[in-house]
């Protein structure tokens, strides 16, 4: 039973903009995205992915938002050595796994392809004897959030 917890920091602002979310092991990535989301001030319409470190366009695996992965078996900027899952099959503990994670390891967030928003979240804790199923919640914050149609481009 394990329960993570990552710091997510805007981009652009890191050190001012930034959420820590705790998130239970069995959740799906598609949760913690909605998460960062909702914490951040970002709606979700548009296409997203989680990949490694602070990789973001040359992740060597990216978990991909399940509207992309159903529709489009071979997205235009999937490279030859790139593995893409679902992020609405995937769990928190399975990416953990596949790529490794330890404390303070990073792994990116790009949301929206067309504007952009960039994140990074660093694995600031690993509760081994948390609850797995644990929602994923903001536990901390700094910095208001992001005006996605304004003045925040």
């Amino acid at each position: 039973m394990t329960t993570y917890r990552f710091r997510v920091k805007y981009d652009p602002e890191p050190t001012d903009r930034w959420r820590d979310i705790a998130v239970g092991g069995n959740r799906t990535l598609d949760e913690f995205q909605a998460t960062i989301n909702d914490a951040m001030g970002l709606d979700r319409g548009h296409l997203w992915f989680i990949g490694e470190d602070e990789a973001y366009w040359q992740s060597d695996n990216k978990f991909q938002s399940p509207q992309e992965f159903d529709e489009s078996a071979e997205p235009t900027f999937v490279r030859a050595d790139e593995t893409t899952y679902d992020a609405g099959e995937t769990t928190v503990d399975e990416m953990a796994d596949r790529l490794g994670l330890d404390e303070r390891d990073r792994i990116c967030y790009v949301y929206d392809y067309g504007d952009e928003w960039r994140f990074y979240a660093i694995l600031k804790e690993i509760v081994e004897d948390g609850a797995t199923d644990e929602e994923p919640h903001v536990v901390d914050e700094r910095g208001d959030p992001i005006d996605q149609y304004g003045s925040d481009r």
